[in-house]
């Protein structure tokens, strides 16, 4: 007898209880090695979700301390299959997905989506990035959940939004990348590039995220859940636009557009490269003289910010020629002596072992007993009264099913 249906022989009601009380229950022990910590604890959250954008955004939830329970088909993730991978676990989808529970289900059986339905109505929160009516097609959709649970707060994550011309296009990060034009943008107008980062899931995810929080305080206020429309390519232009649609800006105004300018430049020194920003007077003034360049605040070209606006090629060609005598090492000190916003162009190794990252604990070391040492990125934001735990690693495929159905096996025979 398989996993789904030990899932139906089991009692309705000691699936719900399971469900109300599990995260405090400190059920998540074969995920996270200490009890569940952050502002979200109590919150439980179901996952229909594959890839990123959806996966990242219940990762963040249970960062911040909600019970995620990640359903998956007897197939698992898509993103399970991507290497390197060690011990059963890909490294892809461990970034992804720390600190989740799994349970298989098939949802093309009759059997396996009524549980899934009994478990999604005791949920506070479903996500699903499926496309626009599959989850309608399983009876899983908000319209029909919130009849038995309207403070269900469901998140749906699309390519394109529910509907439009575009609503049953495929939609992948490079996608997205390419129809907002940011890719010309990125390659100087001269050939369009691409983010080599699938920063469109991940912004999505970080909007999903945003907008759940949100949602859960407004159902605080109301007492009411709602459903939530969150589109890669709204979230992706909300994110990357802001600063690139000035030439668009002011509709009316029929004001000359600017030439596109590379505003930042990636200069070469004796051994490295350094980049950073100048804009003030005062950032100006400071470049000069870390550069061994004082000359240049005299030059008529540079004198202020709109001068230097129309001669950036000019300026970063006179910087990078007086930063190829030098050391990364020099014009560094240089920079911070002068309150000069730079620093150098690191490689990932050099990254990983830099004084602040390590002071920040940008990185967290989790220690699993089957996979050893894993290295996985901290939550961003320290909570000073309900700090998160971040001490988890990502699930195996199906690894919970089975403590589940111990769990609802105890809750029959433990005390009221």
């Amino acid at each position: 007898m398989g996993p789904s249906e030990n899932l139906m022989r089991l009692p309705t009601e000691r699936l719900h209880t399971w469900f109300r009380q599990g995260s405090r229950r400190g059920s998540r022990k074969m995920v996270k090695d200490e009890k569940s910590t952050g502002p979200l604890v109590g919150y439980r959250v179901l996952e229909f979700a594959n890839m990123i954008s959806g996966p990242f955004c219940g990762q963040m939830l249970a960062d911040l301390g909600a019970d995620v329970v990640k359903v998956e088909a007897p197939e698992g993730d898509g993103f399970r299959a991507l290497r390197p991978e060690h011990g059963g676990l890909g490294a892809h989808f461990l970034h992804f997905n720390r600190g989740k529970r799994s349970v298989t289900l098939d949802l093309k059986s009759e059997k396996d989506l009524a549980a899934a339905r009994d478990l999604v109505r005791k949920a506070d929160v479903v996500i699903e990035n499926f496309r626009p009516g599959v989850m309608k097609r399983l009876g899983l959709d908000y319209e029909t959940l919130k009849e038995s649970n309207p403070k269900l707060v469901y998140l749906s994550i699309t390519g394109f939004g529910k509907d439009g011309p575009y609503a049953q296009r495929p939609a992948f990060d490079q996608v997205i990348q390419a129809i907002t034009g940011f890719m010309w943008t990125q390659g100087e107008q001269i050939e369009p590039q691409p983010i080599r980062n699938p920063v469109v899931d991940k912004v999505t995810s970080l909007t999903g995220c945003n907008a759940v929080v949100s949602a859960l305080l407004h159902r605080e206020r109301t007492g009411c859940g709602q459903h939530i429309g969150v589109s890669l390519l709204d979230a992706y232009a909300a994110f990357m636009m802001p600063g690139v649609t000035v030439n668009e800006t002011f509709v009316d105004a029929g004001i000359s557009p600017l030439p596109p300018r590379a505003v930042y430049r990636v200069i070469a020194t004796r051994d490295g490269h350094v980049i950073g920003n100048i804009h003030s007077n005062a950032q100006f003034a400071g470049s000069a003289r870390a550069f061994g360049r004082p000359e240049l605040l005299e030059d008529p070209r540079f004198k202020d910010p709109r001068s230097r606006q129309g001669h950036l090629a000019e300026m970063w060609s006179e910087l990078a020629d007086a930063a190829r005598h030098r050391t990364t090492e020099e014009v560094l000190q240089a920079a911070v002596a002068e309150g000069v916003p730079l620093a150098a162009v690191q490689t990932m190794e050099e990254f990983l072992h830099d004084p602040q990252v390590a002071h920040n604990e940008v990185f967290m070391d989790y220690h699993d007993p089957k996979l050893g040492r894993i290295r996985q990125l901290n939550f961003p934001a320290r909570f000073s009264g309900s700090p998160v735990n971040v001490n988890a690693r990502a699930p195996m495929l199906g690894e919970h099913t089975d403590e589940v159905f111990a769990d609802w096996e105890r809750e029959a025979i433990e005390p009221c």
